[in-house]
């Protein structure tokens, strides 16, 4: 996609995306409400795993001093979800728009970009309601919402390449999309959402979980939101490499494999 089409078709985008949010839950009784239940019931529920069943202490936030593991699980989850749900909701959207690619040329990264939007607005909005009830409990500035719009724009990058990369190759390997819910199970539960950094005895878990790609912007949201202190210069550095190299090797994957994509599907 190169950035003249890309420009030439933004109003192509705008409505891919405006459809995509009516139709986000479309026929549903609650509405866009789903988008807050569904973080709420994850949280009621590894809160009773975590507090109760395991006995677990919640951590307590450097600057901000506040121990509440309920609000530590959002703040890790929202962002997680964002990265998760995009490239799971992107995977097939090229597949979905199989009859627009056959009869209209337009850049089929619209397709991705478009999902990447949506759940973009959605997470903000889970943000904005997140940080109304830390405000409750007397522990957040809304000026924190600064870098974290400014992390919500790393991830938004990194996810867009995974999801152009993954997207690209189901159009060919239909294993991909099952192959993708194993592996997003398997990076919520490395990534320090359910459990604390410091409070697992193995170091090596503690130096993974903290520095793979999604487990370094979930310590770096807790970071901010949680803790109320701003990440380090390392950490906004680790991120930023990883979704630029993301978003690199996605846009080339999607480049390559999107001219044979009409006559594939």
């Amino acid at each position: 996609m190169s950035i003249r089409s890309a420009v030439a078709h933004r109003n192509l985008l705008y409505l891919f995306t405006l459809k995509e949010l009516r139709t986000r839950y479309r026929g549903s009784v609650l509405g866009w409400a789903w988008s807050l239940l569904n973080p709420i019931s994850q949280m009621i529920i590894f809160s009773i795993i975590f507090l109760k069943v395991f006995g677990g202490v919640p951590p307590r936030g450097n600057a901000s001093g506040l121990e509440n593991f309920p609000l530590y699980f959002l703040s890790g989850l929202l962002p997680f979800q964002f990265f998760a749900i995009s490239v799971t909701a992107s995977i097939g959207s090229v597949q979905g728009g199989a009859s627009l690619i056959k009869k209209v040329a337009f850049p089929h990264e619209h397709l991705v970009l478009s999902i990447l939007l949506t759940q973009l607005v959605t997470v903000c909005i889970e943000l904005l309601v997140l940080s109304v009830t830390f405000l409750i409990f007397g522990h957040f500035m809304f000026q924190w919402l600064i870098p974290m719009a400014a992390l919500l724009i790393l991830i938004a990058i990194f996810s867009t390449g995974v999801a152009l990369a993954l997207s690209a190759a189901n159009v060919f390997f239909h294993d991909i999309n099952y192959l993708w819910g194993i592996v997003a199970q398997l990076l919520f539960y490395a990534s320090p959402i359910i459990f604390v950094i410091g409070q697992v005895p193995s170091p090596f878990v503690n130096k993974w979980a903290a520095w793979t790609p999604t487990g370094a912007f979930v310590t770096a949201s807790h970071e901010i939101l949680y803790d109320n202190v701003f990440p380090s210069i390392e950490r906004w550095a680790y991120i930023a490499a990883w979704g630029v190299a993301a978003f690199a090797v996605g846009a080339l994957i999607f480049s390559r494999l999107s001219p044979r994509f009409a006559e594939e599907i």
